[in-house]
């Protein structure tokens, strides 16, 4: 005999027939369930929360959106707010003894973050952002090492606002401008200088004065000064026309070979210095060559008190790069001064000599207010340099760099996310709808199961009757016919 087997779909019908048939149990169970989860999230929430102090800087310049500095340099934001010493000058500020402070830093730096964000985003027709805020969140988390070191927790926020503060002063003073030339002297006019040392200082601090104000004029190139009303590229082209007063006055000492005052002396100490200086690197640079060229990674650099310093071949390179730019300085200097002492051989040292001892004081009196033009022209353009720097660090364009643009602030922060709350609600909700429905099918096979067998109770019952029925007539019959036969 073949066993018929039958195989029951699952469709979307049968299912939602399902859903309809234990739709009351279905909202009950789903209703618990939620209850459920939502008081043991609740707890999890709890446990697992932890609160963060936080502030938010925000920059102010064009480049930082490609992670500049102010200048045009690569900024370490990140960095420089979590160093040890931004953190330990915070700390110390807040008033902790030095004891405290070597045990916070450390703590202080684990639980420090900072996180860039942007608002007021602005984009093109391509949907590219054209412009925006670009900000940084100066987070610190609570840390039980932390709280056993503070008195209350009130104290983070004191902490993450020092540092904050801290870091942009840092920043302020980094991206602020500076100078350390001083004003000159003028020279009396009865003084015996020597007018090529003269000649040669004044040449060193007008050199200096304009690699200066050529450095700003490349780092803040559209600045213009409110008091100087002029910038730093007008003040550089203003610095360079000392340049050729200068060298006036160089050749009217040299042209004149003026020599009263141990002018050819001094010149031939200094070609001295040079030419020796000159052997020197360029020894250094034979060396540091041939030590490249042989692969050598170490070498004696012959330092005075002959110690052999190691050295790898990417420092040799590194050093025979500066070595080779020095001695080309040292060359340029000696051809310089080589041309100096042409002037005095000869002839024109032998024509200052026959002049006159008034002559020779005319010489040098007009040497001295040559001098003294340019000294008086260098000490004015000083003090103009020195407004604009002034306007520079105390006006706008320091001061807007960066700001902070949101003071301390408690937050709370939890290991539990919205998704994560938002799955977990969704797995619990399908389970009680799946729950719901396998009671309903179990109970309801188990009401079948019950009316079933009441069916077969029934049956049975009306079994027995009809055959009690039927018995009862055969006996009626039997009776009935042994009544006629009497």
């Amino acid at each position: 005999m073949e066993e018929e087997q039958y195989t029951e779909e699952l469709t979307f019908k049968k299912i939602w027939e399902k859903i309809k048939i234990s739709g009351v149990r279905i909202i009950v169970y789903v209703l618990i369930g939620l209850i459920l989860a939502v008081a043991v999230l609740g707890v999890c929430n709890i446990v697992m929360t932890k609160s963060q102090y936080e502030t938010r800087i925000t920059y102010y310049y064009s480049g930082v959106e490609d992670g500049n500095d102010p200048w045009g340099g690569q900024m370490s934001l990140v960095t420089n707010i979590r160093t040890s010493s931004n953190v330990r000058n915070a700390l110390t500020k807040c008033g902790y003894d030095e004891e405290t402070v070597d045990k916070l830093v450390n703590e202080v730096i684990k639980s420090l973050s900072v996180i860039p964000t942007s608002t007021n985003e602005k984009t093109n027709e391509n949907e590219e952002v054209v412009s925006a805020d670009y900000n940084y969140r100066i987070i610190l988390a609570q840390n039980s090492a932390i709280d056993k070191l503070i008195n209350s927790k009130n104290e983070y926020n004191t902490i993450v606002s020092a540092i904050t503060e801290e870091y942009i002063n840092s920043f302020k003073a980094n991206f602020s401008m500076d100078t350390k030339l001083p004003a000159i002297e003028r020279v009396a006019e009865d003084s015996p200088i020597n007018t090529v040392q003269n000649f040669s200082a004044l040449r060193q601090y007008v050199h200096t004065f304009a690699t200066e104000s050529a450095n700003w004029q490349s780092k803040a190139g559209d600045y213009i000064s409110s008091s100087q009303k002029e910038s730093f590229a007008t003040l550089t082209s203003q610095i360079a026309s000392l340049s050729l007063e200068l060298d006036r006055y160089r050749t009217h000492i040299l042209t004149n070979a003026i020599n009263g005052n141990g002018e050819g002396e001094y010149i031939a100490l200094r070609l001295a210095e040079y030419s020796a200086e000159a052997t020197a690197k360029q020894d250094h640079v034979t060396t540091l060559d041939a030590a490249l060229k042989n692969a050598q990674t170490i070498i004696s650099t012959g330092s005075q008190n002959g110690t052999i310093i190691l050295q790898t071949t990417k420092e040799l390179q590194e050093e025979l790069i500066k070595t080779s730019a020095e001695l080309a300085a040292a060359v340029e200097n000696e051809k310089l001064w080589t041309a100096y002492q042409e002037s005095y051989k000869g002839d024109a040292s032998d024509s200052f000599a026959s002049k006159s001892e008034a002559e020779q004081v005319a010489l040098y009196k007009t040497a001295i207010s040559m001098a003294n033009g340019i000294i008086d022209r260098y000490n004015s353009l000083l003090v103009s340099y020195q407004g604009m720097i002034k306007d520079y660090n105390e006006g706008y364009s320091i001061n807007s760099l960066v700001r902070v643009t949101a003071g301390a602030v408690r937050t709370n922060t939890s290991s539990l996310s919205k998704m994560s709350f938002i799955i977990i609600l969704a797995v619990v909700i399908i389970l009680a709808v799946i729950i719901a429905m396998c009671v309903t099918s179990k109970k309801g096979a188990m009401r079948l199961k019950a009316l079933e067998k009441k069916q077969a109770l029934s049956a049975e019952a009306s079994d027995i009757t009809i055959e009690a029925a039927e018995s009862a007539e055969l006996l009626y019959s039997v009776s009935d016919t042994e009544d006629k036969t009497e």
